[in-house]
């Protein structure tokens, strides 16, 4: 696969803009496949993949080759040589950009990039019968040229258009081409681009999160937003509901509502214990990746980013750990337990970090005894239905049974030494429960304002519309009253 960008910023005005989640999200995506340089592409491998930009604009230089640089991909930067330093004014749909200039494409070939010919004022070479326009189009300056040494070694076809003179045009000056709508996969100077957009995914393996509460509406608008924030989100999040009592239901459809293409809802209609609710929970999310978030923890915003990457490394890896921080009001109590076990801190006097051990053939049967894989870790559905799933076992906890049923099954494990769960640590009386959280204070003072604006359009409406509604029936009514009033003066007369 051949991607072509055209433009990367923050915001995306046009279908020609990528703006930079996107584009991180699309970069992070690639992360299980092999990101090449044209001349290591092999266009028979399905995990091959270039990323080419046209133009090239300085938001390039801006915003993308700096995550380039830190996922360490190469990438190709077909330039138009006419075009440097300069505006797209010439451009009267597009927004107004600037394209980069020498120093910046310097700096970006610094950045991993390599600079290659988009020809010299970017015309329409189709159909070009005059061997010295396309010439002219066609050779690169040596100034250029001294950019980037390894460079220029392809083409790309200005608006993606070619015909054989300007194909044997470009066989003598470059070892390959491409066309991003006359492109085939096994042409060399004819190789196919895709254009990339906002739209575009590319991640292999999809990933679900369940949110599950029972009776923990005062903390599950901490929860949900910490998977909103998530700098790789999900491709689904259910909220799922074991029959709370409390304004769990209420706060769920709330964020359906708001998140209708990301956030799903269930609610049993009775309660059916977390074993159960867990398995029904998970059979009806649909994503390779899964984890399930009690209500009252919170992910840190690169937990799905990092633990995703992590099981995309092995086939055989089932689940995905982190470190922990412990906090709220019984952290110090349980972390006093903790630290007995395992290696822990406390930092900035509120968060308790323990530290969980690599998983090797020791920690392997280090889990025989005690666990040390948190219930909220991403594991591969792939493992979870080889197990069958949750299963009572009592005393062990049920997400500690189903992991070490993971690895007697064969299976391994990957540790992440961050500590990427926030894990309350709270009393379950009563009024513990029932004290709302600030988030969750935030989250009723929003819906009232939001409420409180539909009803003020609601009313303007009602208003409007009965004016209107008013003015309708009072014309009518006149003419009526116009009419009885010259019947009755002309009946007086008669008489």
């Amino acid at each position: 696969m051949i991607l072509m960008y055209h433009k990367v910023a923050p915001d995306s005005p046009t279908m020609w803009w990528v703006d930079v989640d996107n584009f991180y999200q699309q970069l992070h995506a690639l992360r299980d496949r092999h990101v090449v340089y044209l001349d290591d592409y092999d266009p028979t491998n399905p995990d091959h993949v270039v990323i080419t930009f046209d133009g090239v604009y300085r938001n390039i230089h801006e915003f993308a080759a700096p995550l380039l640089q830190r996922f360490g991909f190469p990438f190709e930067l077909f330039i138009s040589g006419q075009h440097i330093g300069a505006s797209n004014d010439f451009d009267s749909i597009e927004p107004k950009a600037e394209f980069a200039g020498l120093e910046e494409l310097a700096s970006m070939v610094a950045m991993g990039g390599r600079l290659q010919w988009h020809s010299h004022s970017h015309i329409n070479l189709k159909g070009v019968r005059d061997p010295e326009a396309i010439a002219s189009e066609l050779d690169v300056a040596d100034d250029l040229r001294q950019l980037d040494p390894s460079g220029f070694r392809w083409f790309a076809y200005p608006h993606g258009d070619f015909d054989s003179d300007l194909k044997e045009a470009v066989k003598n000056r470059f070892v390959g081409a491409l066309s991003c709508n006359q492109g085939t996969d096994t042409d060399r100077y004819a190789l196919n681009r895709e254009t990339a957009t906002n739209e575009l995914r590319l991640r292999k393996q999809s990933v679900s999160v369940v949110i599950a509460s029972y009776n923990y509406g005062a903390y599950l608008v901490e929860a949900i937003e910490s998977v909103l924030r998530q700098t790789v989100p999900p491709d689904e999040i259910l909220i799922s509901d074991d029959h709370s009592t409390d304004d769990t239901w209420m706060i769920a459809q709330d964020f359906a509502r708001r998140y209708p293409d990301l956030i799903r809802v269930n609610r049993n209609e009775e309660n059916l214990g977390i074993i159960n609710h867990f398995n029904k929970a998970i059979r009806l999310t649909h994503g390779d990746y899964v984890c399930i978030l009690g209500a009252d923890n919170r992910f840190r915003s690169d937990f799905l980013e990092r633990t995703s990457a992590l099981l995309g490394t092995d086939p055989n890896m089932s689940v995905a750990y982190t470190d922990v921080a412990l906090f709220g009001p019984r952290a110090d109590q349980v972390a006093a337990d903790q630290i007995k076990l395992w290696p822990g801190r406390k930092v900035a006097n509120k968060f308790w970090i323990i530290q969980y051990p690599e998983f090797d053939e020791a920690a392997r049967h280090l889990l025989k005894e005690r666990n040390f894989i948190h219930g909220s870790s991403l594991f591969r559905r792939a493992a979870f239905e080889a197990v069958g799933g949750y299963q009572d076992a009592k005393p062990l906890p049920e997400d500690y049974n189903l992991f070490r049923r993971f690895i007697d099954a064969g299976w391994s494990a990957g540790h992440l030494a961050l500590p990427l769960l926030e894990y309350r640590q709270h009393s379950r009386d009563q009024a513990n429960i029932q004290a709302n959280s600030e988030a969750l204070m935030h989250h009723y003072r929003e819906g009232i304002r939001q409420y409180q604006e539909q009803l003020a359009t609601l009313r303007n409406y009602i208003e409007q519309t009965h004016a209107s509604v008013a003015w309708k029936i009072a014309a009518p009514v006149r003419v009526f009253e116009h009419f009885v009033r010259r019947r009755l003066d002309k009946w007086k007369k008669q008489v």
